[in-house]
């Protein structure tokens, strides 16, 4: 078989080139194959144990021989999980990690040195100033997924990770995912990974909640939360991954609810539209349940005319608007979650998606049931220029709905109806 570069990958196709070498030479590697390619272990795992008499949990990225991560002293909180970071590199067995505050990245305060990776995490923290040394014993910490995970995971990509320093790298394209067993080659997954000053790692996630690993691998970084992944799905009966669906291959930024059997995306249109979608397995396909987005709910603060953003959220199961406004029984209308003094003064132009929904109060973890819908809608109105069409807002007024014509500036009116543009 003869060697190939870079220019052949891209002239005929990794999916064709990389099938044609596992079904040929299962044993090649796919760097032996592309000679200017690179191919190098890559894993993201976490310990838990004991640094001096503290407990700690630890979390390490390895790319090629660059480590990274993070650790915090138990009980973690939101706040100090990810605050002490570690970087540095692996030799062997062995490895030297510098820790800073990232609060205070400039300046080193400690350095790890781990004498061993075997049956967990063994060596010894040292002071900046050499002063201190304590003992580090971390026991290997691993879900469900990962004991059930039997492979070596090794990236194939254009060049080598740079090593961490100042400022922002760019990172190697990663082209595909090799798996090994025992040390042999079994599987090349084939993708293209654009990471942002940093690769991105494959993880492992239970995509169609069989309680088997499925991977999944970020594809780029763009200007919003809308992700998208590559995602291949783990078969059992011939221990070999194959492509997800197309619907969940084209879900954004998707996360997984084993306990409601449902997957759901977070994701952004434009600077003012927020949403979320949710989704279902039927059979071997992927199927959408609901899709909900944001809106604008216009209040009134005192005699203040405000505009709330309202954004929905998932949970348990469901998509709801945690800030609303609800019916009593009595038929009066409350705020819930909403401060309106937090909202933005309404500067009178209209703006697009603005409405009242009325929702029946419900229970925490019950689905709320929308009762109605308060629109805007577009009058015929004198102003001092003439008729125009202003927009006829509702507005939640102390307990009540209030509609008001915007018709104080003629500029926010039109000569032709809106609707009918």
């Amino acid at each position: 078989m003869p060697l190939l570069t870079s220019s052949h990958v891209r002239r005929y196709g990794w999916l064709s080139l990389l099938a044609s070498i596992e079904l040929a030479a299962p044993h090649v590697t796919a760097a032996q194959a592309f000679p200017d390619l690179v191919e190098f272990s890559a894993w993201s795992r976490s310990w838990s144990g004991t640094l001096g008499s503290k407990g700690v949990e630890v979390t390490l990225n390895r790319a090629a021989d660059g480590l990274s991560g993070s650790y915090c002293y138990q009980p973690c909180a939101a706040e100090t999980r990810y605050r002490l970071q570690l970087s540095g590199r692996i030799e062997g067995e062995q490895a030297v990690l510098t820790e800073r505050d990232v609060n205070n990245p400039t300046v080193t305060t400690g350095t790890w040195h781990v004498t061993s990776f075997n049956d967990g995490i063994a060596g010894s923290w040292i002071s900046s100033a050499g002063k201190r040394k304590l003992p580090l014993k971390l026991d290997r910490t691993q879900d469900e997924l990962e004991v059930r995970f039997p492979f070596e995971i090794r990236l194939l990509a254009d060049a080598l990770p740079e090593e961490e320093g100042d400022g922002c790298p760019t990172p190697p394209v990663v082209f595909g995912i090799r798996l090994y067993k025992d040390g042999e080659p079994v599987q090349t997954l084939v993708t293209e990974s654009h990471g942002t000053c940093s690769l991105f790692l494959p993880e492992l996630i239970d995509a169609n909640f069989d309680g088997w690993p499925d991977l999944t691998i970020a594809e780029l970084l763009p200007a919003g939360p809308n992700v998208p992944h590559q995602t291949w799905l783990y078969d059992p009966k011939t221990g070999r991954f194959v492509d997800a669906p197309s619907v969940l291959q084209g879900v954004t930024s998707a996360e997984f609810d084993p306990a409601h059997q449902m997957i759901y995306s977070y994701w952004r249109s434009s600077c003012c539209e927020h949403g979320v979608t949710t989704y279902r397995w039927q059979g071997d396909e992927v199927v959408e349940v609901d899709n909900r987005s944001s809106y604008f709910l216009p209040v009134m603060d005192g005699t203040t005319r405000r505009t709330c953003y309202i954004a929905p959220a998932y949970v348990k199961g469901f998509i709801e608007f945690p800030s609303r406004i609800e019916q009593t029984k009595d038929g009066r209308l409350t705020l819930h979650g909403i401060d309106p003094q937090s909202c933005d003064l309404d500067e009178g132009a209209f703006l697009e998606r603005t409405y009242i929904d009325i929702w029946k109060p419900a229970q925490p973890g019950e689905q709320p049931t929308r009762l109605r819908t308060e629109e805007s809608e577009w009058v015929k109105t004198d102003t001092s220029e003439g008729p125009r069409y202003c927009a006829d807002v509702p507005y939640y007024d102390n307990g009540h709905i209030r509609r008001v014509v915007l018709s104080e500036r003629t500029e926010w009116c039109s000569q032709q109806s809106p609707d009918q543009q």
